[in-house]
Protein backbone atom coordinates (compact mmCIF):
# COMPACT_ATOMS: atom_id res chain seq x y z
CA UNK A 1 0.00 0.00 0.00
CA UNK A 2 1.44 3.06 -1.13
CA UNK A 3 2.30 5.32 2.16
CA UNK A 4 1.18 9.38 1.55
CA UNK A 5 1.78 12.14 4.21
CA UNK A 6 -0.45 15.10 3.45
CA UNK A 7 1.16 18.68 5.27
CA UNK A 8 -1.20 21.02 5.72
CA UNK A 9 -4.07 17.94 5.73
CA UNK A 10 -5.64 19.21 8.41
CA UNK A 11 -6.69 22.58 6.08
CA UNK A 12 -9.90 22.11 3.94
CA UNK A 13 -7.57 21.05 0.64
CA UNK A 14 -5.34 18.49 2.04
CA UNK A 15 -8.17 17.16 4.07
CA UNK A 16 -10.03 17.31 0.27
CA UNK A 17 -7.22 15.38 -0.72
CA UNK A 18 -6.65 12.93 2.29
CA UNK A 19 -10.41 11.75 1.68
CA UNK A 20 -9.92 11.32 -2.03
CA UNK A 21 -6.47 9.67 -1.62
CA UNK A 22 -7.69 7.51 1.08
CA UNK A 23 -10.73 6.11 -0.88
CA UNK A 24 -8.12 5.41 -3.55
CA UNK A 25 -6.23 2.54 -1.67
CA UNK A 26 -3.65 5.22 -0.32
CA UNK A 27 -2.48 4.47 3.24
CA UNK A 28 -2.66 8.46 4.56
CA UNK A 29 -1.57 10.91 7.47
CA UNK A 30 -1.69 14.45 8.06
CA UNK A 31 0.05 16.90 9.34
CA UNK A 32 -0.76 20.51 10.30
CA UNK A 33 1.08 22.94 12.70
CA UNK A 34 -2.19 23.12 15.00
CA UNK A 35 -2.13 19.56 15.61
CA UNK A 36 -5.80 18.65 15.39
CA UNK A 37 -5.46 15.03 15.25
CA UNK A 38 -9.55 14.97 16.14
CA UNK A 39 -9.06 16.02 12.09
CA UNK A 40 -7.46 12.98 11.20
CA UNK A 41 -9.74 11.00 13.15
CA UNK A 42 -12.58 12.47 11.41
CA UNK A 43 -10.99 11.95 8.56
CA UNK A 44 -10.10 8.54 8.73
CA UNK A 45 -6.78 8.65 8.52
CA UNK A 46 -3.51 8.77 10.73
CA UNK A 47 -1.97 11.97 12.67
CA UNK A 48 1.30 12.34 11.94
CA UNK A 49 2.88 12.71 15.46
CA UNK A 50 6.31 12.73 14.36
CA UNK A 51 6.68 14.94 11.04
CA UNK A 52 10.02 14.10 9.72
CA UNK A 53 9.78 10.37 11.50
CA UNK A 54 6.41 10.47 8.85
CA UNK A 55 8.42 11.75 6.05
CA UNK A 56 11.46 9.59 5.92
CA UNK A 57 9.48 6.81 6.04
CA UNK A 58 6.25 8.23 3.19
CA UNK A 59 6.06 6.99 -0.59
CA UNK A 60 4.73 10.31 -1.07
CA UNK A 61 4.29 13.94 0.81
CA UNK A 62 2.09 16.36 -0.38
CA UNK A 63 2.52 19.42 0.79
CA UNK A 64 -0.81 21.70 1.15
CA UNK A 65 0.12 24.91 3.42
CA UNK A 66 -1.16 28.50 2.38
CA UNK A 67 1.73 29.99 -0.69
CA UNK A 68 3.65 31.90 1.37
CA UNK A 69 4.37 29.46 3.94
CA UNK A 70 5.04 26.09 0.95
CA UNK A 71 9.14 27.42 0.21
CA UNK A 72 9.95 27.45 4.08
CA UNK A 73 8.15 23.97 4.43
CA UNK A 74 9.62 22.60 1.47
CA UNK A 75 12.76 23.51 2.66
CA UNK A 76 12.05 21.94 5.75
CA UNK A 77 11.00 18.36 5.01
CA UNK A 78 12.31 17.73 1.56
CA UNK A 79 16.05 16.86 2.56
CA UNK A 80 14.33 13.70 4.51
CA UNK A 81 12.75 12.03 1.57
CA UNK A 82 14.05 8.93 0.78
CA UNK A 83 14.90 8.30 -3.17
CA UNK A 84 12.56 7.02 -5.42
CA UNK A 85 9.62 8.73 -3.24
CA UNK A 86 7.48 11.47 -4.80
CA UNK A 87 7.16 15.49 -3.63
CA UNK A 88 4.35 17.01 -4.80
CA UNK A 89 2.86 20.69 -3.30
CA UNK A 90 -0.87 21.86 -4.24
CA UNK A 91 -0.03 25.92 -4.36
CA UNK A 92 -1.41 28.40 -6.90
CA UNK A 93 2.20 29.41 -7.57
CA UNK A 94 4.54 27.01 -9.79
CA UNK A 95 7.91 28.61 -10.13
CA UNK A 96 9.34 29.04 -6.50
CA UNK A 97 7.86 26.02 -4.98
CA UNK A 98 9.28 23.83 -7.81
CA UNK A 99 12.14 25.61 -7.36
CA UNK A 100 12.84 25.06 -3.99
CA UNK A 101 11.47 21.14 -4.68
CA UNK A 102 14.48 21.13 -7.33
CA UNK A 103 16.94 22.96 -4.45
CA UNK A 104 16.11 20.79 -1.49
CA UNK A 105 14.49 17.48 -2.40
CA UNK A 106 17.88 14.79 -2.57
CA UNK A 107 18.48 12.87 -5.76
CA UNK A 108 16.14 10.24 -6.33
CA UNK A 109 13.34 11.93 -5.38
CA UNK A 110 11.00 12.58 -8.08
CA UNK A 111 8.79 16.12 -8.30
CA UNK A 112 5.56 16.68 -9.31
CA UNK A 113 4.19 20.84 -8.93
CA UNK A 114 0.46 20.15 -8.80
CA UNK A 115 -2.56 22.24 -9.16
CA UNK A 116 -5.66 21.96 -8.92
CA UNK A 117 -8.28 24.20 -10.47
CA UNK A 118 -10.83 23.74 -8.00
CA UNK A 119 -11.43 24.25 -4.62
CA UNK A 120 -12.78 21.64 -1.76
CA UNK A 121 -16.41 22.11 -1.88
CA UNK A 122 -16.46 19.89 -5.51
CA UNK A 123 -17.60 16.78 -4.93
CA UNK A 124 -15.50 14.77 -7.27
CA UNK A 125 -12.74 15.49 -9.79
CA UNK A 126 -15.36 14.48 -12.40
CA UNK A 127 -14.98 17.54 -15.13
CA UNK A 128 -12.29 19.67 -13.09
CA UNK A 129 -8.97 20.24 -14.83
CA UNK A 130 -5.59 19.64 -12.91
CA UNK A 131 -2.62 21.53 -14.11
CA UNK A 132 0.78 19.19 -13.72
CA UNK A 133 4.36 20.97 -13.54
CA UNK A 134 6.56 17.72 -13.55
CA UNK A 135 10.61 18.07 -13.19
CA UNK A 136 10.90 15.39 -15.28
CA UNK A 137 8.65 12.20 -16.71
CA UNK A 138 9.07 9.54 -14.53
CA UNK A 139 6.97 6.93 -12.97
CA UNK A 140 5.08 8.80 -10.27
CA UNK A 141 3.87 11.22 -13.32
CA UNK A 142 2.35 8.66 -15.27
CA UNK A 143 0.78 7.21 -12.07
CA UNK A 144 -0.93 10.00 -10.66
CA UNK A 145 -1.98 11.54 -14.09
CA UNK A 146 -3.71 7.85 -14.66
CA UNK A 147 -5.26 7.86 -11.42
CA UNK A 148 -7.32 11.50 -11.75
CA UNK A 149 -7.86 10.62 -15.19
CA UNK A 150 -9.81 7.78 -13.95
CA UNK A 151 -11.81 9.77 -12.11
CA UNK A 152 -12.44 12.14 -14.59
CA UNK A 153 -10.05 14.77 -14.35
CA UNK A 154 -8.84 16.83 -17.14
CA UNK A 155 -4.54 16.83 -17.03
CA UNK A 156 -2.58 19.54 -18.36
CA UNK A 157 1.20 19.86 -18.38
CA UNK A 158 2.80 23.27 -18.11
CA UNK A 159 6.03 24.27 -17.34
CA UNK A 160 6.43 26.29 -13.98
CA UNK A 161 6.99 29.75 -15.87
CA UNK A 162 4.21 29.25 -18.29
CA UNK A 163 1.94 28.37 -15.53
CA UNK A 164 2.37 31.31 -13.54
CA UNK A 165 2.35 33.79 -16.94
CA UNK A 166 -1.12 31.97 -17.55
CA UNK A 167 -2.65 32.21 -13.68
CA UNK A 168 -1.71 35.36 -13.63
CA UNK A 169 -5.05 36.23 -16.04
CA UNK A 170 -7.49 33.24 -15.62
CA UNK A 171 -6.76 33.45 -11.66
CA UNK A 172 -5.46 36.63 -10.26
CA UNK A 173 -6.82 39.29 -12.90
CA UNK A 174 -10.08 37.37 -12.82
CA UNK A 175 -10.40 37.49 -8.85
CA UNK A 176 -9.19 40.97 -8.79
CA UNK A 177 -11.86 42.09 -11.26
CA UNK A 178 -14.81 40.11 -9.10
CA UNK A 179 -13.59 41.58 -6.00
CA UNK A 180 -13.21 45.06 -7.14
CA UNK A 181 -17.11 44.69 -8.40
CA UNK A 182 -17.93 43.49 -4.86
CA UNK A 183 -15.84 46.30 -3.31
CA UNK A 184 -17.83 48.76 -5.47
CA UNK A 185 -20.81 47.44 -4.43
CA UNK A 186 -20.40 48.20 -0.84
CA UNK A 187 -18.61 51.71 -1.56
CA UNK A 188 -22.21 52.58 -3.75
CA UNK A 189 -23.99 50.84 -0.70
CA UNK A 190 -25.71 49.12 -3.35
CA UNK A 191 -29.00 46.49 -2.52
CA UNK A 192 -27.81 43.83 -4.07
CA UNK A 193 -30.70 41.52 -3.24
CA UNK A 194 -33.03 43.98 -3.65
CA UNK A 195 -31.52 44.36 -7.22
CA UNK A 196 -32.17 41.14 -7.84
CA UNK A 197 -36.05 42.05 -8.78
CA UNK A 198 -34.84 43.76 -11.67
CA UNK A 199 -31.86 41.35 -13.03
CA UNK A 200 -31.86 39.71 -16.41
CA UNK A 201 -30.59 36.62 -16.04
CA UNK A 202 -27.13 36.70 -17.23
CA UNK A 203 -26.13 39.87 -14.47
CA UNK A 204 -27.51 37.96 -11.71
CA UNK A 205 -25.13 34.85 -12.66
CA UNK A 206 -22.42 37.57 -12.83
CA UNK A 207 -23.55 38.75 -9.41
CA UNK A 208 -23.43 35.62 -7.86
CA UNK A 209 -20.20 35.20 -9.85
CA UNK A 210 -18.91 38.17 -7.46
CA UNK A 211 -20.39 36.48 -4.47
CA UNK A 212 -18.90 33.09 -4.73
CA UNK A 213 -15.27 34.70 -5.21
CA UNK A 214 -16.52 37.01 -2.28
CA UNK A 215 -17.41 33.53 -0.02
CA UNK A 216 -13.87 31.98 -0.45
CA UNK A 217 -10.53 32.10 1.88
CA UNK A 218 -9.61 35.86 1.81
CA UNK A 219 -6.36 34.90 3.12
CA UNK A 220 -5.68 32.32 -0.29
CA UNK A 221 -7.06 34.95 -3.11
CA UNK A 222 -4.62 37.38 -1.62
CA UNK A 223 -2.14 35.13 -1.67
CA UNK A 224 -3.07 34.31 -5.41
CA UNK A 225 -2.29 37.95 -6.30
CA UNK A 226 0.77 37.75 -4.49
CA UNK A 227 2.03 35.73 -8.45
CA UNK A 228 5.02 38.51 -9.82
CA UNK A 229 3.07 37.93 -12.60
CA UNK A 230 -0.29 39.40 -11.74
CA UNK A 231 1.69 42.87 -10.89
CA UNK A 232 1.62 43.63 -14.73
CA UNK A 233 -1.69 42.51 -15.86
CA UNK A 234 -3.50 44.11 -12.94
CA UNK A 235 -1.87 47.03 -13.70
CA UNK A 236 -2.46 46.72 -17.54
CA UNK A 237 -6.75 46.41 -15.95
CA UNK A 238 -6.65 49.26 -14.33
CA UNK A 239 -4.99 51.21 -17.15
CA UNK A 240 -7.67 49.98 -19.81
CA UNK A 241 -10.63 50.77 -16.90
CA UNK A 242 -9.45 54.33 -16.88
CA UNK A 243 -9.16 53.97 -20.71
CA UNK A 244 -12.83 53.34 -21.29
CA UNK A 245 -14.23 55.40 -18.53
CA UNK A 246 -12.40 58.52 -20.00
CA UNK A 247 -14.35 57.78 -23.40
CA UNK A 248 -17.41 57.51 -21.37
CA UNK A 249 -16.75 60.61 -19.55
CA UNK A 250 -16.10 62.46 -22.70
CA UNK A 251 -18.67 61.18 -24.73
CA UNK A 252 -16.82 59.70 -27.04
CA UNK A 253 -18.88 57.01 -28.15
CA UNK A 254 -16.60 56.36 -31.42
CA UNK A 255 -13.88 56.06 -28.91
CA UNK A 256 -15.36 53.81 -26.75
CA UNK A 257 -16.90 51.38 -29.62
CA UNK A 258 -13.71 50.95 -30.91
CA UNK A 259 -12.04 49.65 -27.46
CA UNK A 260 -15.18 47.33 -27.28
CA UNK A 261 -14.35 46.04 -31.56
CA UNK A 262 -10.70 45.83 -30.87
CA UNK A 263 -11.17 43.88 -27.92
CA UNK A 264 -13.74 41.42 -29.67
CA UNK A 265 -11.47 40.55 -32.50
CA UNK A 266 -8.65 39.47 -29.75
CA UNK A 267 -11.07 37.60 -28.02
CA UNK A 268 -11.96 35.18 -31.16
CA UNK A 269 -14.87 33.23 -31.69
CA UNK A 270 -17.47 35.63 -29.40
CA UNK A 271 -20.21 34.59 -30.65
CA UNK A 272 -19.43 31.24 -29.46
CA UNK A 273 -19.02 32.36 -25.97
CA UNK A 274 -22.89 33.62 -26.37
CA UNK A 275 -24.14 30.60 -27.56
CA UNK A 276 -22.43 28.60 -24.04
CA UNK A 277 -23.61 31.36 -21.80
CA UNK A 278 -27.07 31.44 -23.50
CA UNK A 279 -27.01 27.62 -23.12
CA UNK A 280 -25.95 28.41 -19.37
CA UNK A 281 -28.65 30.75 -19.09
CA UNK A 282 -31.25 28.95 -20.04
CA UNK A 283 -30.85 25.85 -18.00
CA UNK A 284 -30.69 28.57 -14.88
CA UNK A 285 -34.37 29.47 -15.90
CA UNK A 286 -35.43 25.70 -16.75
CA UNK A 287 -34.45 25.31 -13.07
CA UNK A 288 -36.30 27.83 -11.65
CA UNK A 289 -39.27 26.88 -13.20
CA UNK A 290 -38.99 23.70 -12.00
CA UNK A 291 -38.35 24.44 -8.34
CA UNK A 292 -41.60 27.24 -8.84
CA UNK A 293 -43.23 24.27 -10.21
CA UNK A 294 -42.62 22.01 -7.28
CA UNK A 295 -43.24 24.24 -5.28
CA UNK A 296 -46.37 25.41 -6.19
CA UNK A 297 -47.38 21.27 -6.47
CA UNK A 298 -46.45 21.20 -3.18
CA UNK A 299 -48.96 23.75 -1.78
Amino acid sequence: MTRMLIIGGTGETGSWFARYFRKRGFDVSVWGPSGKSDVAAALGVRFASDLMQEVEQSDVVLVSVPIERTVEVIRDVAPHMRSGSLLMDVTSLKAEPMKAMRTYAPEGVEIIGTHPMFGPTMPSLRGQTIILTPAWRGRWLSAMRSLFEEDGAHIEILDADEHDEIMAVVQALTHFAYISIGATLRMLNFDVERSRRFMSPVYEIMIDFVGRILDQSPELYASIQMNPKALAVRRTFIAECMRLSERAELGDLVGFKQIMAQAAEHFGDTHAALERSDRMINRRICEEKRVNASLMSDD
